[in-house]
């Protein structure tokens, strides 16, 4: 092959490798702008939190709810301002000042029901609505649709705006009104309960204790000579109940009005001295619990109220209920 011949090759090699490069970059992605860089969902959340007074969530299929700011707490209103759990609140609040536009999606209101943010049609297509109010300044409103199919964002879209946006925040939502709600009813460390007695209508009692701080394990005041416990920790119960007590729905005490007299009373008491007192009553098939009075025991140990009534679960009652029989070893 002549010199010719060698620098038409050379020419072609270089055109080809050429055109290859530049079909290549092209296919490759459009860098993303950093998320500093990313236009805020809700700029005029920025710095303005504090002016945030209430919280109102549309899901679609349920009532509407409403949280309302009550200085550093927030309540549930319509519930007699029942107090709402910070963790929920502080959580959604962060997502919207901390959301910024990733992508626009479709602005066809057509498509909306397909990333659940139609306004009307069946639940799953219908977004989860959201409105702040802020005082004075106008209320901030959008929808939460599907979650983002890769990564951590949220579909949304600002009420009234036709257009979808993929947000880089997912937006958490309680499923119910129960999950917006604080809970706790006490929470009084196991290690600390000294003991703990449960009186019946018919004089019979139970008594469950520790002799000394740092023992692991309660004992049964009324264990019958010559039985056993079923296993070491089989007095724990009624103690491992006020270490987490959570209520299954709750109302105030002049709403509730029990008919009847309570099935059994408690009393607990830790090592440091202090002491709560309550009652059970049953109402429609559903126990109910009730703090009569509290002395020596902090706020956060025990964050229910003595002017409420408190829903509990079977399982809970039967923390409380249990037959001696059930403490003990089979004969």
């Amino acid at each position: 092959m002549g010199r010719k011949g060698l620098i038409f090759l050379a020419l072609l090699a270089a055109g080809l490798g050429a055109a290859w490069f530049i079909q290549q970059d092209s296919r490759r992605p459009e860098p993303q702008p950093s998320s500093a860089s990313r236009e805020l969902l809700l700029p005029g959340l920025q710095g303005n939190l504090a002016s945030v007074t209430t919280i109102e969530v549309r899901r679609p299929g349920q009532p509407d709810l409403r949280l309302a700011r009550q200085g550093e707490r927030w309540v549930v209103p319509a519930k007699a301002d029942s107090p709402v759990s910070a963790q929920p609140v502080a959580t959604l609040l962060r997502a919207l000042v901390e959301a910024r536009k990733v992508e626009a999606k479709t602005a066809n209101p057509e498509l909306h029901g397909r990333v659940g943010l139609a306004d009307k049609g069946g639940a799953e297509a219908q977004g989860i609505h959201i409105k702040l109010e802020r005082g004075a300044e106008p209320p901030l409103e959008l929808l939460v649709g599907k979650p983002a199919q890769q990564g951590k964002g949220q579909l949304v879209r600002l009420y009234g705006d036709n257009q979808v946006w993929l947000v880089d925040q997912p937006m958490p939502l309680p499923a119910t009104e129960l999950d917006w709600l604080d809970r706790r009813v006490a929470e009084i460390p196991f290690a600390s309960i000294r003991q703990v007695e449960v009186l019946y209508p018919n004089g019979s009692r139970m008594t469950v204790y520790r002799d000394a701080f740092g023992e692991p394990n309660l004992k049964l005041k009324e264990l019958p000579k010559g039985r056993q416990l079923a296993h070491e920790a089989a007095a724990n119960g009624p103690a491992m109940l006020f270490s987490s007590l959570l209520f299954a729905d709750n109302a105030p005490l002049e709403q509730v009005q029990f008919k009847d007299k309570p099935v059994m009373q408690f009393n607990l008491q830790t090592f440091d001295g202090g002491e709560l007192r309550g009652e059970i009553h049953i109402q429609g098939e559903q126990a109910w619990l009730v703090l009569k009075s509290k002395e020596k025991l902090t706020e956060e140990q025990v964050p229910g109220r003595l002017d409420w009534a408190y829903r509990i679960e079977p399982s809970q009652f039967h923390a409380l209920a249990r037959e001696l029989e059930d403490l003990l070893a089979k004969k």
